[in-house]
């Protein structure tokens, strides 16, 4: 069950190969948004994202499986929303992407009143005009870590004096690892990201060992 929030917008005039997952993008939106929607994908399209568009699967088969499986293998997931209230679905595929750690943007498409999960505002709201920030953003956490990222994220471990396993099983912790390195070096990164780092470090003997 999801708890919601409104507000009001007002329209404007170590190396880190990337390996590529099924999708970059999971783009979700209301059926009445499907020609904004098709703009959006073409846009993070020409940014060289590879995009999941919930619009574009065809009826029949396992189309909720194929569904939840590019979500769970997508990098970010990115839905469209319109003013008033939001879909369940929608309320569903954003709760699933923060279980997940998953980058998660809202789009808002006009201007008025906005029905939104209360866990919505720490993860970004932006108005549709500002895809390209939004595939800048995700493209670059495809790029490898630089290194005062990553001495943020040492420091943060070091600071939080939780072991990695008990780390990564507590959702709270990671957001405030999160918090920590874009506090200290302005450097956004997923917890999925965070993850992903944590164990790299720890497979190559790089974390500290933490105090008892």
């Amino acid at each position: 069950m999801c708890t919601y929030v409104s507000f009001r917008s007002e329209r404007k005039s170590e190396e880190m190969p990337r390996s590529r997952k099924t999708h970059d993008v999971f783009l979700s939106y209301p059926t009445l948004l499907a020609t904004q929607a098709r703009d959006v994908a073409k846009r993070f399209a020409d940014a060289g994202l590879v995009v999941f568009d919930v619009g574009s699967v065809p009826s029949g088969g396992h189309i909720i499986e194929d569904m939840w499986q590019a979500l769970a293998e997508s990098w970010a997931v990115v839905i469209l929303i319109g003013p008033g209230a939001m879909p369940p679905s929608l309320a569903v595929e954003i709760g699933a992407a923060s279980a997940w750690h998953k980058p998660l943007y809202v789009l808002t498409v006009g201007a008025g009143e906005f029905d939104l999960p209360v866990n919505i505002p720490k993860c970004g709201v932006f108005d549709v005009s500002e895809v390209e920030q939004i595939a800048e953003s995700i493209s670059s956490s495809f790029r490898p870590l630089g290194d005062n990222a990553r001495r943020a994220l040492i420091s943060g471990y070091r600071e939080l004096g939780v072991p990695t396993d008990n780390l990564l099983r507590n959702p709270v912790l990671i957001d405030r690892l999160r918090d920590y390195v874009r506090t200290e070096v302005g450097v956004s990164l997923s917890g999925e990201r965070i993850m992903q780092e944590l164990l790299r470090l720890r497979k190559q003997s790089k974390l500290p060992r933490l105090q008892r």
